[in-house]
C-alpha cells in the first residue's frame, strides 16, 4: 500500500492480465509486485469491489499472508461452486479501513470483517451479492456499574459482472458505542456509500477504463459535543495491457485524477478539511513465464500528489497549507506452481544486493508477503 497515499476505499492502481498459459488466479502479491494493489485486471482479490466477478473465481481456496508470523493480518477464504451454476464464498478475518473518532472508545475497534458472497451465472451477466459484518464488544467493571463498550461494521454489496465489464456497488454502516454506569454515553455513527466500474476493451491490446466513487458520512457525539465527518474519494483512470507474446506481459496505466478528501466540523470549534489529490500517477509492470512452474515480475509506480489542509475558526480568517510530494517505487514478484498450488511472493530486492545469509549475514526475510492459491 506505500504506493498510494489517495483513494483509500477503491484505490486505483495498475494491474495486469493473467497468461493464458497459466490457470490459476491472481493474488494480492501478485497485482502489488506488477506495481501496486489494483483494479484494472481479472483478478480474485477484485470480489471486494465487483461481487459478481466471484463466479468466475469458484473452486478455488485462497490465503493472504501480509505480515511475516501475524496472524490478525492473514485473510483465508474459498470460493465454493454449489450445483452448476452458483458460488458461495466465505472470508475470514479480511482487514478494513475504518477509523472510530478518538474519544468514543478505548479498547474496542473496527479493523477486520467476515465476508460472505453469493455468486451466479445468468444468461449474459454473472450476479454477485455480498455481506461484511464486523464486531467488537467489551464489558468491564461490577454489575452495579458495569461499562460497555461495542463496535459494529455492516456493508451489503452487488455488482454485474461479465467478461468486458464489471460494475459494483457498496453500501456500508459502522457505528461504535461507549455506555458509562454513570453519565452519557458516547456514541458514533453514519453510512458510506461507493461505486466502481471498469470496461474491457480490445483483444491483443486491451484499454481499461475506470471510475471510482465513495462517499461517507457520520457523526460522533460525546457529552454535549457533537462533531461531524464527511468523505469523498473519487479516481479516474486508464489502464493498456499488452500481450508482447505468449510468455511476456507488458502493462502500462495512468491515473489521470484522484480525490481524497476528508472534513471534519466541530460543533462550536474549527472546521478542517483535508484533501489529497493526486495528478498524475504512472504505472508499469512486466511479467515474464520464465519455467512452466516459475513466474518472474517487475512493477514501477511514480505518483505526483498535493495535500492541503484547510482550517476554518468560528470566527476570522480560513487558514491553508500545503504542499507537494513524487513518490517512486519499484516492486519485485515471483510465482510457484506445485500441482494445483500457486504461491505468489513479493521479494525483498535486498536479498538480490547483499546475498543470502551465509554470505552477507543479512537477517532480512526472502519475501514481504505471500499468496497462496489452491484451484480444486
Amino acid at each position: 500500500m506505500g504506493l498510494r497515499k489517495s483513494l483509500p476505499v477503491f484505490v486505483i492502481l495498475l494491474g495486469a492480465l493473467l497468461f493464458t498459459t497459466v490457470q490459476l488466479s491472481a493474488t494480492e502479491t501478485r497485482v502489488g509486485s506488477m506495481g501496486g494493489v489494483g483494479l484494472y485486471t481479472h483478478d480474485n482479490s477484485n470480489i471486494f469491489y465487483f461481487p459478481g466477478a466471484i463466479y468466475t473465481y469458484a473452486g478455488q481456496v485462497v490465503g493472504e499472508f501480509r505480515v511475516k508470523q501475524v496472524d490478525t493480518s492473514y485473510t483465508v477464504g474459498i470460493n465454493y461452486p454449489i450445483g452448476d451454476y452458483s458460488v458461495v464464498g466465505v472470508y475470514l478475518n479480511r482487514p478494513i479501513n475504518v477509523s472510530i473518532p478518538n474519544g468514543i472508545v478505548n479498547n474496542v475497534e473496527l479493523n477486520h470483517t467476515t465476508d460472505i458472497f453469493y455468486g451466479t451465472q445468468m444468461t449474459q451477466y454473472d450476479l454477485g451479492l455480498s455481506l461484511s459484518l464486523g464486531l467488537d464488544s467489551q464489558k468491564s467493571g461490577p454489575d452495579t456499574a458495569e461499562t460497555k463498550e461495542s463496535a459494529r461494521y455492516i456493508a451489503l454489496g452487488a455488482g454485474l459482472s461479465h467478461e468486458a465489464m464489471d460494475l459494483g456497488v457498496r453500501f456500508e454502516l459502522p457505528s461504535a458505542k461507549y455506555e458509562p454506569p454513570t453519565g452519557p454515553d458516547r456514541k458514533w455513527s453514519g453510512f458510506a456509500a461507493g461505486a466502481v466500474g471498469r470496461f474491457f476493451r480490445g483483444e491483443t491490446t486491451r484499454l481499461v477504463p475506470l471510475g471510482a466513487l465513495y462517499f461517507s458520512s457520520t457523526k460522533a457525539e460525546i457529552d454535549t459535543f457533537e462533531t461531524k465527518y464527511k468523505g469523498l474519494n473519487l479516481g479516474l483512470g486508464i489502464g493498456l495491457n499488452h500481450e508482447l507474446n505468449e510468455r511476456n506481459l507488458l502493462v502500462m496505466g495512468l491515473e489521470v485524477l484522484g480525490i481524497a478528501q476528508q472534513k471534519v466540523e466541530v460543533g462550536g470549534g474549527n472546521d478542517s478539511t483535508f484533501t489529497t489529490t493526486t495528478m498524475p500517477g504512472f504505472y508499469m509492470g512486466l511479467e515474464s513465464q520464465i519455467k512452466t512452474w516459475l513466474i518472474g515480475r517487475l512493477g514501477v509506480a511514480q505518483v505526483y500528489q498535493k495535500t492541503s489542509t484547510k482550517i476554518k475558526p468560528p470566527t476570522g480568517a480560513e487558514t491553508e497549507t500545503s504542499s507537494r510530494s513524487s513518490n517512486f517505487n519499484v516492486r519485485f514478484g515471483l510465482g510457484f506452481h506445485f500441482g494445483d498450488f500457486l504461491l505468489d511472493a513479493a521479494i525483498n530486492e535486498g536479498l538480490v544486493f547483499d546475498g543470502p545469509n551465509f554470505i552477507s549475514g543479512s537477517v532480512n526475510p526472502m519475501a514481504s508477503r505471500l499468496s497462496l492459491t489452491y484451484e480444486f
